[in-house]
C-alpha cells in the first residue's frame, strides 16, 4: 500500500463551471464531482468531462468531497485515493453507505503501486480503477462503461475510442488546445521541484511524498512518463519500506533525483 502522508490544511471545494453556464446547461447535462487535491489532475480531468458536455463540481478532498456529494447527487465521481483530512477509500465508504449517494458510480483513481487499494476500492464498490498518470482514452473507455455506447456516441459523434486522441479533432487543432495546458504545467512542474528542493535540503520526508505525490499524478498526463518514474524512486529513496532493502533514507540518492528532475523542467 501506498505509504504517503498528508498535511490537513483545509481546502475550499470549488466549481470550475460558471454559474451562467450551470443554469443554462441545468436539466439536460449530466454532473461529475472530481474529488482531488492535485490541481492538474482536477484541470486535466475538468477538461476531458467538459468535452463530454458535463457540469464539472470540483473538491479537494475526501470531506468536501462527501459534503458536495450530499447537496448535489452528481451522476459520476472521480475520486483519487491519497488526499488530506479523509482518504478516498473512507470517503468512498461513507457514500456507499448513505442512501442518497450509494448508487452514484465512482471511478477511483490510484498509483500504479497501489494493489491492495485497487482490491479494496472495488469490495467497497468502486465501478471502476483508473491508475496515474490519467489518460483521455482510459477515461473515456471507464465512462463508455458506466453509461453506454448511447451516451458516448450522442456526445462524441465520431467516436475515436483507443486512440491517443479520442475526440477526433484533427492534430494540429489538438495540439493548440493542448500547447496552454502544457505551459502551464510545465510553471508548475518548475514550482513544485523548487518546493521539493527545499523539503529534501530541510530532510522533510512528509513534504517530499506529498510533492512527490503530485509529480506522480500530473507529470504522465502531459507527456513526462520519466518525471513519474523519478518522482516513485526519489519518494522511495527517503522512506523505505519493510519490503525494501534498504533500512533508512538515502539522502544521497534522493539529490542526484532531484538534480534529475530539475533537468526535465530545462529540458
Amino acid at each position: 500500500m501506498d505509504r504517503e502522508c498528508w498535511n490537513t490544511g483545509t481546502v475550499t471545494a470549488s466549481r470550475l463551471d460558471s454559474v451562467e453556464d450551470h443554469k443554462m446547461n441545468a436539466g439536460r447535462l449530466k454532473n461529475v464531482l472530481i474529488i482531488d487535491d492535485a490541481k492538474f489532475v482536477q484541470q486535466f480531468a475538468g477538461n476531458f468531462f467538459r468535452k463530454l458536455k458535463f457540469n464539472i463540481l470540483v473538491a479537494a478532498n475526501g470531506y468536501d468531497g462527501l459534503k458536495i456529494a450530499l447537496a448535489s447527487k452528481p451522476d459520476l465521481i472521480l475520486l483519487d485515493l491519497l488526499m488530506p483530512r479523509l482518504d478516498g477509500l473512507k470517503t468512498l465508504q461513507v457514500m456507499k453507505s448513505n442512501e442518497l449517494t450509494k448508487n452514484i458510480p465512482v471511478i477511483v483513481v490510484t498509483a500504479h503501486s497501489d494493489r491492495i487499494n485497487i482490491l479494496s476500492a472495488g469490495k467497497l464498490g468502486a465501478a471502476a480503477v483508473v491508475t496515474k498518470p490519467l489518460s483521455e482514452e482510459v477515461l473515456l473507455e471507464k465512462v463508455r462503461k458506466i453509461f453506454g455506447d448511447k451516451f458516448i456516441r450522442e456526445m462524441i459523434p465520431n467516436d475515436h475510442s483507443g486512440a491517443a486522441n479520442p475526440f477526433g479533432v484533427n492534430e494540429e487543432e489538438y495540439s493548440e488546445a493542448l500547447r496552454p495546458m502544457v505551459e502551464e504545467f510545465l510553471k508548475y512542474f518548475s514550482e513544485l521541484v523548487d518546493e521539493l528542493s527545499m523539503a529534501v535540503r530541510d530532510r522533510d520526508v512528509e513534504s517530499i511524498k506529498r510533492i512527490t505525490h503530485d509529480i506522480k499524478g500530473t507529470s504522465g498526463s502531459f507527456g513526462y512518463d520519466d518525471a513519474t518514474a523519478l518522482a516513485v524512486k526519489l519518494c522511495e529513496a527517503v522512506s523505505p519500506d519493510s519490503s525494501s532493502t534498504v533500512a533508512f533514507a538515502d539522502w544521497n540518492k534522493s539529490e542526484d533525483l532531484l538534480l534529475q528532475l530539475r533537468n526535465k523542467v530545462k529540458s
